[in-house]
């Protein structure tokens, strides 16, 4: 190619440099590196559509990131306040979703689901789980966040851990069961006591969103 380039990056062993060229004349000026990639990130979209494993969808717009992922029915070890005992309760499956934003904090939001999502038009339920708010965004309390390393990848292993490992105290209990309407605890040591394998998916409270609403509609 002939033609000069109007616009280019050049570095340097001491730095960047932004140059400009308009017809005869040149300029160049030193720019921030991380200004640079954030401009240049800021034009790029991935989206991946609903997967198949464990991670359901990624959304990439820029320095933006949204992850999706499902954690299947289990039995799960739940950590109440001023209990030294976790017990020992089943969950139904789960969705958590996370939206990164270059170097803010990242935003949650935690929901329940009756079966595995075959469409982004699933319905959504309430996590039935205390510290969740009906709105699905996590109260972290002094919960350790997850490292930067993690926030990177598209894996939310390590996000789960912090969320269900923690002590869960008795901020939005309510709302989250048929059968329990004030105090979700109430309905997870009842199935202890009763020695449930499988959480009984009629008790859980519709969101009333779709996984595609929450999103923002992509697909």
């Amino acid at each position: 190619m002939s033609e000069e380039p109007n616009l280019s990056l050049n570095f340097y062993s001491f730095g960047v440099t932004l140059r400009r060229r308009e017809g005869d004349k040149i300029t160049e000026h030193p720019i921030d590196p991380a200004q640079a990639a954030v401009a240049l990130a800021a034009k790029v979209t991935f989206n991946t559509g609903l997967l198949t494993g464990t991670t359901l969808y990624i959304h990439m717009e820029g320095v933006s990131k949204t992850v999706v992922e499902y954690r299947k029915p289990q039995m799960t070890g739940i950590f109440l306040d001023d209990n030294d005992v976790a017990l020992r309760v089943p969950l139904p499956g789960l969705l958590m979703i996370r939206q990164t934003n270059g170097d803010k904090a990242p935003s949650y939001g935690v929901y329940a689901v009756k079966r595995r999502p075959k469409t982004l038009d699933v319905s959504l339920f309430h996590a039935p789980l205390p510290n969740v708010f009906n709105s699905a965004a996590v109260c972290w309390g002094t919960v350790q966040r997850v490292s930067d390393m993690a926030l990177a990848g598209a894996s939310l292993a390590e996000d789960w851990q912090q969320l269900l490992g923690s002590s869960f105290g008795n901020h939005a209990v309510s709302g989250k069961s048929h059968s329990h309407k004030d105090d979700i605890r109430q309905k997870l040591i009842d199935l202890e006591a009763k020695g449930a394998k499988r959480y009984p998916t009629s008790d859980l409270i519709p969101a009333r969103k779709t996984l595609a609403q929450v999103i923002g509609g992509r697909s």
